[in-house]
């Protein structure tokens, strides 16, 4: 097992973990379980040892709203969970991200513990205590709220079905190209072979040293949402799932560095991302992803300021003018 800390969360990244799911406390008043239909399993599993309730969210996007995050906090109410419960998150980005959206907020915060069943949750979404839900566009309205523990098992990661493995790997992928070249190597030789008991931490290693430094996202955290400006957009619009249109928004970004930076990885990172079985384009209304890129958070009236790359490992937060964009969106999408 091997034990790393982020941003005063505890994680914890090996086999066999559900075990003991909990960090020792003597004043927890109280335990409940949040997930969704392809985690119950997991869940209901670690609910028996706590001899916890369970809340069942909807899967994907659906989950993140707030009507679903109201009839949480009513759930919560009604079975008296107080400010000394604890929150215990079992599932994928979704429900990480609106279980720690209500644990963070109810009651002006109790305790939450995630235990991500993906591969995409436990290298991103679990890790670095951001929440959100929906609005008009996705993550409009977030809390950042540190779970006390994370639990990455990699028994339950290594169960999961080839469409679940290739999603994460495009986090991995990010992780990779943002913070450490090795990586990127590992995944070039081995592909979906690569091993999770090195590249599950490594990936987690990138982020956690950038989140260290940068907690709240004022300033270089925000590389880290490489390749999610333009995907953010594409899933919306599009449906298809977040690890796939990061994917295609690292592809655009790539386009962009092209142009603006002299980056000369692009093509490294488009064999990449193809031998990752990822998706590096697809068929979506322009217009409506120009629209949603208009809502994006980073965005101001000449343009939008994006995560590029100078090169592997070295990222920067860069206005993108509305031409440059529009360009490679047109060489991205179709």
């Amino acid at each position: 097992m091997e034990t790393l800390t982020v941003a005063g969360s505890q994680v914890l990244v090996g086999a066999g973990l559900l075990a003991s799911p909990l960090p020792p406390r003597s004043d927890r008043s109280g335990t409940v379980i949040f997930t969704q239909p392809g985690a119950r399993d997991v869940a209901e599993s670690v609910a028996a040892r706590l001899e916890a309730p369970v809340r069942v969210f909807p899967d994907g996007e659906r989950a993140k709203t707030l009507a679903v995050a109201a009839g949480a906090y009513r759930w919560l109410d009604d079975i008296g969970l107080d400010r000394r419960g604890t929150v215990v998150v079992v599932g994928g980005g979704t429900v990480c991200d609106v279980g720690g959206f209500v644990a963070s907020t109810y009651l002006r915060g109790i305790e939450v513990v995630s235990v991500p069943t993906t591969l995409l949750a436990a290298v991103d979404a679990a890790i670095g205590g951001k929440t959100a839900v929906n609005l008009e566009a996705k993550n409009q309205i977030g809390t950042f709220w540190e779970p006390s523990r994370i639990l990455v098992d990699l028994d339950v990661l290594g169960s999961l079905p080839h469409r679940l493995v290739r999603e994460g790997m495009a986090e991995i992928a990010k992780a990779g190209m943002v913070g450490d070249e090795r990586l990127v190597i590992e995944l070039e030789e081995h592909g979906l072979q690569a091993p999770l008991v090195k590249i599950v931490p490594a990936a987690i290693r990138v982020k956690a040293k950038i989140v260290t430094e940068d907690l709240r996202e004022r300033g270089i955290r925000t590389v880290l949402n490489y390749g999610h400006t333009v995907g953010h957009a594409v899933e919306r619009v599009a449906g298809i799932s977040h690890g796939e249109s990061v994917s295609i928004g690292m592809t655009a970004a790539a386009h962009i560095a092209e142009s603006l930076l002299g980056f000369d990885q692009a093509d490294r990172q488009l064999a990449l991302l193809e031998g990752l079985e990822l998706p590096t384009t697809c068929t979506v209304d322009l217009a409506e992803v120009t629209f949603m890129l208009r809502k994006d958070k980073k965005r101001d009236g000449s343009g939008i300021r994006m995560v590029l790359l100078r090169a592997v490992g070295c990222p920067v937060v860069t206005p993108v003018d509305k031409a440059t964009l529009s360009s490679a969106l047109s060489d991205t999408l179709r």
